[in-house]
């Protein structure tokens, strides 16, 4: 009996790598996403510190209100970030979603492919098991004809 072979074989193995790389960035795209995250939650806990601080009437609380101006401007960048770094974020899901659907469809067809060559193959298989059976009981027929004929 003859293998399976897929035509389509090298595509699904490129579609497949394709995919993977996707993944990749997606995983890449997330980690900068939760990174920002990150600072602007340590940002605004340094916020909640400084506006603590800041109602002191002495230096400490001027350095504090100083220190939170400047935690603000960081802050606005960091949202400026996180937008952009959400929209790329976005970008890279949907190609995702994109190449693992073309790879489940070419699965799919390779799967439907294997299931009918499978399904073929039986039939042969069959058929060549019906053709010896056939054999065999003309070869038995034959010999009890032999065999009532020397009697």
């Amino acid at each position: 009996m003859r293998r399976f072979r897929f035509r389509l074989a090298p595509l699904l193995r490129l579609r497949a790598q394709f995919e993977r790389t996707a993944r990749r960035e997606l995983a890449t795209a997330m980690a900068a996403v939760a990174t920002i995250e990150q600072r602007l939650a340590a940002v605004a806990q340094g916020l909640r510190e400084c506006a603590d601080q800041g109602a002191r009437p002495d230096a400490i609380g001027q350095l504090a209100k100083a220190l939170e101006n400047g935690l603000r401007r960081h802050q606005w960048r960091l949202n400026k970030q996180r937008v952009e770094a959400q929209q790329k974020l976005d970008v890279v899901r949907a190609d995702y979603a994109q190449k693992a659907r073309d790879l489940r469809t070419l699965q799919r067809l390779r799967e439907q492919q294997h299931a009918a060559w499978k399904q073929t193959a039986q039939r042969q298989e069959q058929a060549e098991l019906d053709e010896l059976a056939a054999l065999a009981r003309g070869v038995r027929a034959a010999n009890a004809m032999d065999e009532g004929e020397v009697r």
